[in-house]
């Protein structure tokens, strides 16, 4: 009867060993969680920076875009920067800059 007495405690002792194992393991586990939902939110909060920066740039270049508009000439064909004849040349008032339609 002794013997299975040792045994038993011996067994006891192993699963009390292994369960602080267990523990110490899940303690570990649950600490990189947190970890990895730490870095989750800071990049959801990056990525929602960045998102709005985006946007801003998205509209300025929008406005830059319509102000360059304004400096283009009716009848400008291309970027060349041969004048034509004088008199080939269109009349004062169609040159002025004007603002080009969106599109």
């Amino acid at each position: 009867m002794v013997p299975a007495i040792a045994k038993t405690s011996d067994l006891v002792q192993e699963i009390n060993a292994a369960s602080e194992e267990q523990a110490t393991g899940m303690q570990q586990i649950n600490q990189a969680v947190a970890q990895l939902n730490a870095v989750t939110q800071q990049n959801a909060s990056a990525s929602e920076q960045l998102a709005a920066t985006a946007e801003e740039m998205n509209q300025q270049a929008g406005l830059l875009q319509n102000i360059m508009r304004g400096f283009r000439l009716e009848g400008e064909a291309g970027h060349g920067h041969a004048q034509a004849e004088p008199s080939a040349r269109q009349p004062r008032a169609q040159r002025m800059p004007r603002m080009a339609m969106q599109g």
